[in-house]
């Protein structure tokens, strides 16, 4: 569940970026229709900041790094806790 998330939100994080990077400001109108627009503008580095920090999310999901078999409890550092050597 929580890779699902984390996948989730690096695409939403890169999708962002990229539409950031197209655009200089988005007017937004109040819910109602009336009053004026409020124009939203981002900072130079947001979209850089986006893109890379939802590539960063990705990449590590991508490449397998929190797997099973180091979460089960199984590292050398556990089996020469517990006396248990690997036979060869």
């Amino acid at each position: 569940m929580w890779k699902t998330f984390f996948l989730a939100t690096g695409i939403f994080a890169c999708i962002v970026g990229a539409e950031l990077l197209l655009i200089d400001s988005a007017s937004v109108l109040p819910i109602n229709g009336s009053g004026e627009p409020r124009t939203l503008s981002a900072p130079d580095w947001a979209p850089w900041a986006l893109i890379s920090a939802g590539a960063m999310t990705l990449l590590h999901l991508c490449t397998g790094s929190g797997s099973a078999a180091g979460a089960g409890g199984s590292s050398a550092s556990s089996k020469a806790a517990a006396g248990k050597f690997p036979q060869y």
